[in-house]
């Protein structure tokens, strides 16, 4: 992968032509690339153009090299070959299956590359996002994450800068200041502090791939965090396969280059595939401005005021270490849509909708725009401006397929059928087979109780997304819903036994695969699958499931049992499994008659 180290110092050379990024020291000057990036749905997002062709790119810190998706390796027919002898990639949840492929022509920031290879593999992220710009973009040089004004700065230090203080932002706030980590790994690449948790010390590496900063377990249990105190929201997936259990948890004290932050609620996964004890992910990055400098390996923030991280806990902060914003042009409506974004990713919604209020109205043209406004109107439940937003970036931008998949939910969601099957329709045109967008569209054309239509949707889209986070669960989805119709169970069955042996921990697959093999007269079979799924999660679905295979076993007491668990946590549990498509228990009330 030696092209893109190439094409890479091209690059530097085009920007150490550039302007000096004020102030400049009479010993030390920098000169600087900056990438606009808007913050869409908790990822921070840039773009490429790959062979002409826009491409949108999670702007990842974490990532050691660019990314894309094979869904859109597909779609700019990308020759792909195997990863070099002996090399593993692995994620946050476990391994990556990947391969590399070569692009002709990469623009980056007005500069054009050649021959630039990029690893093929990795998870859908949503939000349109296409690949990743890791850091064999990021750190060719120092850079500086401005995010909550929607820039990365690519920053070139040129002089005597040995000593220079490059948060030369921060006026007469006190700056953060940490060494950075390289331990074992080198000249790796990787920004890696080490901040203490509870006064432990631990190993942190930032990513802004991450939307929110987690601690891992076994480094909180090390720090004094308790199992018992931690509160468990379900399970998470990252840039690997599988998924891993997850809580929040109250961090007594978080403290990092002098800034001790008290009191906060952070994220605490069971993740443990790297060697890092913590991920400080995009909250962090969004609460703080930040400089990574290579040449003195140390990094300079400071912070922007508010919340630091995402939980909602009301931290203990330190005032001084807060820095003034920059002002933003009143007149630059790009600038100020690229805030407003940033600040509904920080839950500040009334400044996000001010700026984006502004940007719209100085950008009338722009559909973009319009669209990141519908989003906070709709994070304010304010859903018919979201809808007239909506309206209104498609018809300036009708290729904003993202925008139009959001409004064929919205339709469905206040009953205009006929409007969101217009949405799909021009979707379906519109789109390459290989769109993430289709998975989506599958199930709303299942809401929309359009089988054929649904089933063709997924069709397209799981040849492509096979290293998918999403995958097993939509394996279930298309399970589920031909076991429900009772049609093509043999496939049914074979969606529902990858589903599992995808996540073994998901109690609603193996509900699934019990309800399945019930369709095909397999009542031992359903019986195994149900208990399983119990072991993980008390539900209303799989004991009566479990109920119905007893009874055709013979086990009329067993039966009896399942049941009366089924419906004393369900009450509606006979009506709902018959709303489902599945036969009922014999003692099931009859459905009331129809009115006439």
């Amino acid at each position: 992968m030696k092209t893109t180290s190439r094409a890479l110092a091209t690059l530097a050379l085009v920007a150490a032509a550039l302007s000096a990024a004020p102030p400049a020291w009479a010993q030390c000057k920098l000169s600087k690339l900056e990438i606009a990036v808007r913050i869409v749905n908790q990822r921070p997002v840039g773009t490429l153009n790959l062979n002409g062709t826009e491409v949108s790119m999670l702007i990842d810190s974490g990532a050691f090299y660019s990314f894309l998706t094979p869904s859109v390796a597909a779609q700019l027919n990308l020759r792909l070959k195997s990863l070099p002898d002996g090399m593993r990639i692995y994620g946050y949840t476990g391994a990556i299956e990947a391969r590399v492929a070569r692009v002709e022509k990469v623009i980056f920031q007005r500069t054009e590359l050649s021959n630039v290879e990029f690893i093929v593999g990795g998870n859908e992220l949503g939000s349109g996002i296409q690949g990743i710009l890791g850091r064999n973009f990021l750190s060719m040089a120092d850079a500086e994450y401005d995010l909550a004004h929607g820039v990365v700065r690519l920053m070139f230090p040129k002089g005597d800068c040995d000593k220079t203080n490059f948060a030369y932002w921060a006026g007469d706030a006190p700056v953060i200041e940490a060494a950075m980590d390289f331990g074992s790994h080198g000249q790796d690449t990787a920004i890696r502090v080490r901040p203490r948790i509870n006064d432990l010390e631990v190993r942190a590496l930032l990513d802004t791939g991450a939307p929110r900063t987690s601690l891992k377990l076994r480094a909180a249990k090390r720090a004094g965090v308790k199992e018992k105190d931690l509160v468990e929201v379900g399970r998470v997936g990252g840039a690997g396969v599988g998924r891993v259990r997850s809580w929040t948890g109250v961090i007594a004290s978080f403290e990092l280059g002098g800034e001790k932050i008290g009191n906060n609620e952070l994220g605490v996964d069971d993740a443990g595939v790297d060697d890092e004890d913590m991920l400080i992910g995009l909250d962090y990055f969004l609460s703080h401005r930040i400089y990574v400098s290579r040449l003195q390996r140390k990094l300079y923030a400071t912070w922007n005021g508010g919340p630091v991280f995402a939980r909602s806990a009301p931290g203990q902060y330190d005032q001084r270490y807060a820095a003034r914003p920059e002002d933003i042009a009143p007149d630059d409506a790009e600038s100020l849509a690229r805030r407003g974004e940033a600040s509904a990713a920080r839950g500040e919604l009334a400044q996000a909708l001010a700026d984006l209020n502004r940007a719209c109205e100085l950008a009338p043209q722009s559909g973009t725009n319009f669209f990141a406004r519908a989003r906070v109107h709709a994070a304010m439940k304010q859903f018919g401006k979201a809808r007239q937003d909506l309206d209104e970036a498609l018809r300036l931008q009708p290729g904003l397929h993202e925008a139009l998949a959001i409004r064929a939910s919205v339709r469905m969601a206040a009953g205009d059928r006929t409007g969101a099957l217009v949405d799909l329709l021009v979707l379906d045109t519109a789109l390459p087979p290989s769109s993430h967008l289709r998975q989506g569209m599958a199930e709303t054309y299942v809401q929309l109780e359009l089988p054929t239509d649904a089933l063709r949707q997924w069709a397209l889209w799981v040849p492509t997304h096979r290293s998918d986070a999403h995958m097993a669960q939509v394996l279930n989805s298309r399970c589920w819903l031909r076991a429900r119709l009772n049609l093509d169970l043999k496939l049914a069955l074979d969606d529902c036994k990858e589903a599992v042996s995808r996540d073994r921990g998901e109690a609603a697959f193996r509900d699934s695969l019990g309800w399945t093999q019930l369709r095909l007269n397999d009542a031992a079979a359903a019986l195994k699958a149900f208990d399983a799924a119990l072991e993980i999660k008390p539900l209303a679905f799989s004991h009566y499931g479990r109920g119905l295979a007893q009874q055709r076993l013979g086990n009329a007491e067993a039966a009896r049992r399942d049941l009366a668990a089924a419906r004393k946590l369900r009450e509606d549990i006979d009506a709902a499994v018959r709303a489902a498509g599945f036969p009922v228990a014999d003692d099931a009330p009859r459905p009331p008659a129809p009115a006439s």
